[in-house]
């Protein structure tokens, strides 16, 4: 075994400390090599490339009583369960580690005692079962970690403000992870191969999160902000195209961004945004294409807009918002759909609400609820197994409510109900109800219960039955049903009501 040590005057003084310019190049080639060096001052540069199974190079730029700025460290290995390490104090240093082989490890450390900032810590990592480490503190620092092969783990952490991390990994059972605490961070991890995880964790205002996994048995996780910390202005983006891909994103407040898109197998997309609440203007929309989707999105206070779309096999998809302009739309396309739309909470809540639901084909099902005020269902189900049913108000008070359900074909069931009245009291407001079935086993049911309701049902084709209650203030009935079984059931109980019923069918 072979150890230098090089300390920062000559390699004839071994404690001594120099200042200023010192330049340290070392080439070591066999095992259990060992090449520590020490500098401080300023425009350092340190050189070592070690060949071989085992050795340890470390570089260390400044200490907690002396700076260190405009520094170099390259360090540079080949072969087997060999280590690296780079310290470094203050600003402008730069950190550039390279590892090839096996079972390898790279740690960099910068700006730990002292204020600073725009360092660089680069980490490239070639071959199986390698880690790398970076931790930086202070202003617009970089981590850029890079690694090719199996079984790899990388981590990140820097504190401070306008911190940028990339981490990149190709391979199989591969994890990565990114913690940023501070304002104005960004971090971007891009995952290729199989069974990878992703974690980025930030703290803070205005931070960006962009995950990006390619292969099979892929986790992302972000989270930005919690209970104790904000994160304004925030978004985090995550793509995944791959087998059992799972997506998972939190946020608090003000102006988050939540988008997730997997394309793939088992997919399972979730997104949370104010959490403690509060508002903020948010929006998630959540994109999964291909078999077994589930999205889930929560949203609590504010701007809300929830985007859903799926097109694939046993698609469920879910949202909840809370408060103020909400808007939810939710596409499916395929088999087995199931999709759920609550905007308000219990006891009220919800104001400019939209709910829009689209799907098409096979065990669909819809439903949405509502809040007050300006509350607009809209549901739209196109083959199979269609069932779609509505709320609003849920127990009175007002709001400007509309239901319109479409439904083509084979088993359909369409239900409303729009509140108000506690026998003529009212509120519950300005209702429209419109159902329209088209073919099959058709029934269709409105209930709506104050002020200027209309309800207007149309039925063509096979087993129809329809029934409408209306109880207070201006309402109207219009009932078609034009095909087989017909029924129409109607009952209005108060004010300027109206009923007409045509039927041209076979019963």
């Amino acid at each position: 075994m072979k150890k230098i040590i090089f300390s920062l005057a000559a390699l004839l003084s071994a404690t001594a400390m120099v200042a200023q310019s010192n330049d340290s190049n070392i080439t070591q080639t066999g095992d259990d090599n060992i090449a520590n060096i020490s500098q401080v001052g300023a425009t350092n540069s340190s050189l070592t490339n070690q060949e071989g199974r085992a050795n340890n190079a470390e570089a260390i730029q400044g200490t907690t009583a002396f700076s260190s700025s405009n520094g170099v460290v390259k360090q540079s290995q080949t072969g087997d369960k060999n280590s690296a390490f780079a310290h470094h104090e203050e600003a402008d240093n730069e950190v550039y580690q390279v590892q090839v082989g096996n079972g390898n490890s790279a740690r960099a450390t910068q700006n730990l005692a002292f204020e600073g900032g725009g360092n660089v810590a680069n980490q490239l990592q070639e071959g199986d079962r390698n880690e790398a480490t970076v931790s930086q503190e202070g202003i617009t620092n970089t981590a850029i970690q890079v690694q090719f092969g199996n079984g790899n783990s990388a981590s990140s952490s820097q504190e401070g403000i306008d911190n940028f991390s990339e981490l990149n990994q190709e391979g199989g059972f591969n994890v990565a992870s990114i913690t940023q605490v501070g304002n104005n961070n960004l971090s971007s991890q891009s995952q290729i191969g199989e069974a990878n995880i992703a974690t980025a964790g930030q703290w803070g205002n205005n931070n960006a999160v962009s995950q990006d996994q390619e292969g099979g048995g892929n986790t992302a996780n972000s989270i930005q902000g919690s209970s104790l910390f904000d994160s304004t202005g925030g978004r985090v983006e995550q793509v995944q195209a791959g087998n059992e891909n799972n997506a998972f994103a939190n946020h608090e407040e003000d102006d988050n961004t939540i988008l997730q898109s997997q394309t793939g197998d088992s997919n399972d997309a979730s997104a949370k945004q104010n959490l403690g609440s509060f508002g903020g203007n948010n929006l998630a929309i959540q994109v999964q294409e291909g078999n077994g989707n589930t999205a889930t999105a929560t949203q609590n206070g504010s701007t809300n807009i929830s985007d859903q779309s799926q097109s694939g096999d046993e698609n469920v998809a879910s949202t909840t918002q809370s408060g103020s302009n909400n808007i939810a739309v939710q596409s499916q396309s395929g088999v087995g759909n199931n999709a759920t739309s609550i905007q308000g909470g219990l006891f009220f809540t919800s104001r400019g609400g939209l709910v829009s639901q689209f799907q098409n084909g096979n065990g669909n099902e819809a439903f949405a609820r509502h809040e007050e005020d300006n509350n607009v269902v809209v549901q739209t189900q196109f083959g199979d197994r269609n069932n779609a049913s509505a709320t609003q108000n849920l127990i009175n008070f007002g709001g400007e409510n509309t239901t319109r359900q479409l439904q083509l074909g084979s088993g359909n069931v369409a239900e409303a109900s729009q509140e108000g009245s506690s026998d003529f009291n009212l509120a519950g407001e300005n209702n429209l109800i419109s159902q329209i079935q088209f073919g099959n086993e058709n029934k269709v049911t409105s209930t709506q219960n104050g002020a200027n309701n209309t309800s207007d049902i149309l039925q063509l084709g096979d087993m129809n039955i329809a029934e409408d209650i209306q109880v207070g203030a201006g309402n109207d009935t219009f009932v078609t049903q034009l095909g087989d079984m017909n029924t129409s059931v109607i009952l209005q109980t108060g004010v300027n009501n109206a009923a007409t019923v045509t039927q041209n069918g076979s019963n």
